[in-house]
């Protein structure tokens, strides 16, 4: 086989096939991958660089190295865009630690598919077919035409509101940082657009002890909703203003976060401003906007702005739902996604009132949506209840269970709020949330897929009703 076949036949990562023209280096034997496959793949590689980065003694602002599972804990959760750490990031990374830290939040945020993706586009390199399914496939998309012009379009929205609000929070941070506060805004404005919800305010304090910061709350909430909603949805917004004009997509996303966000809101206001709750002592407009952040926060983001283990079940139990959800396809956040829920309970309704279809705002869902969100949804659940029984067990019982689960859901969820129990995990209780994090960032159908071999059966079999409920 001569030199020019083997490199028409070489299939895989189209972010690594141009390296081949550089070094000179031809592949020796054909290799596939799947695209789902290699989109965990990207996700891995990723999180091992990041792991070996951070374990570099310049990455440490200690004496001390970081150790391989704290280094790999941080890194899956940097690329991931979770915020569960074992490390203050503040006080225990150097300023080359935080600059890996805000490049892998950045790449995770994005992915790495699309980065590289847009960077061999830019050299003039011409994609495959099968690249272009890889990439159609970690973008979520039904086809091909477009691909190049939403990442085009993806990027450039990051960097317009990351530097819109990265230089609002500098502003903001000056009187207190002086010429730090440049870090500071940009570092918390990848960090909230991305939903990562680390922060440079140390001692894992997050923004506990500014909450009377009122300004700074809305700043890094709407940095998260908007990283929350989705590229294309913030396309649609602007673009075709009306909502008579938006695509089915989009009203069910900005349907779905604003009963949400509201729902949310009321409830933990009207738990935690009674009795004994957090809230309580705060004045009225504090109350609020605590509220509010908690409610967008919690939802993919991870920032707490009061002490999660000193709030009532009610609203961790509300807390826990809402990190389950997480925030919009083709967003910077996790969870299975408010479409899915959306789609899961119109679905149920129709087969409560019996209707053939499930339609909404005057379109028809189909039948593969459907199915796909009841498989998310029990996938995400059993893969939930199987990490609590596993970290219960490995917890030994020192942890009550509520605990235990709100950790977990933290993790699949990419949320990252701690409830005080995170740097206690042993090695075996930080792998499983590293895998249950990188589940809930590459998605459960990715993930599934790229580890099941998909076949259709020719063979058809007699119907037979069975009996439920």
């Amino acid at each position: 086989m001569d030199e020019e076949k083997m490199d028409r036949d070489l299939e895989g990562l189209a972010v690594f096939r141009p390296l081949q023209k550089v070094t000179g280096v031809k592949a020796q034997q054909e290799f596939r991958l799947k695209p789902t496959q290699t989109i965990l793949l990207s996700f891995v590689l990723m999180i091992g660089i990041g792991t070996i980065l951070l374990m570099l003694p310049i990455s440490s602002a200690r004496e001390t190295s970081l150790p391989f599972i704290d280094a790999l804990f941080v890194s899956t959760s940097a690329s991931c865009v979770t915020g569960l750490t074992v490390v203050d990031v503040k006080n225990d990374l150097s300023f080359f630690g935080k600059c890996v830290m805000i490049m892998l939040i950045q790449v995770g945020g994005l992915g790495i598919m699309t980065l590289g993706t847009m960077a061999v586009h830019a050299m003039g390199y011409r994609f495959r077919l099968r690249e272009s399914l890889t990439l159609q496939e970690s973008l979520g998309q039904s086809g091909r035409s477009g691909l190049f012009e939403l990442i085009r379009r993806m990027i450039k929205y990051t960097l317009a509101v990351e530097g819109f609000f990265a230089l609002l929070l500098t502003v903001h941070f000056i009187p207190e940082f002086g010429f730090d506060a440049i870090g500071y805004g940009i570092f918390h404005a990848v960090s909230a657009f991305c939903n990562a919800g680390f922060d440079l305010f140390g001692n894992y304090d997050s923004l506990c002890k500014r909450q009377d910061d009122i300004f700074l709350l809305t700043g890094i909430g709407l940095s998260i909703i908007l990283g929350g909603i989705g590229f294309t949805v913030m396309h649609d917004v602007m673009h075709r203003r009306k909502w008579h004009r938006f695509s089915l997509h989009t009203k069910i996303v900005l349907a779905v976060n604003s009963v949400l966000i509201v729902g949310g809101t009321l409830l933990i206001f009207g738990v935690e401003s009674r009795y004994d709750g957090v809230l309580v002592g705060m004045p009225l407009a504090e109350q609020l906007a605590n509220s509010a952040f908690m409610s967008v926060s919690c939802r993919t983001a991870g920032f707490n702005s009061f002490d999660i283990a000193a709030s009532t079940q009610v609203t961790k139990f509300a807390m826990i739902i809402l990190m389950f959800i997480g925030a919009s396809p083709l967003s910077t956040g996790g969870g299975i996604k408010c479409t899915t829920i959306f789609v899961l309970l119109r679905s149920v309704w129709a087969i409560f009132r019996g209707e053939n279809e499930v339609t909404v705002f005057g379109r028809t869902i189909s039948t593969r949506a459907r199915n796909q969100a009841f498989a998310i949804f029990t996938v995400g659940t059993l893969w939930v209840v199987t990490m609590v029984i596993l970290l219960a067990v490995v917890d030994g019982e020192t942890n009550d269970l509520g605990r235990v689960i709100f950790e977990t859901v933290s993790a699949f969820g990419t949320v990252g709020m701690g409830i005080g129990i995170t740097s206690e995990w042993d090695e075996w209780g930080k792998v499983l949330l590293c895998l249950t994090m990188l589940l809930g960032r590459v998605g459960i159908m990715t993930f599934l897929l790229s580890l099941i071999q998909q076949r259709q059966s020719i063979v058809k079999y007699p119907k037979e009703e069975i009996m439920l409920g």
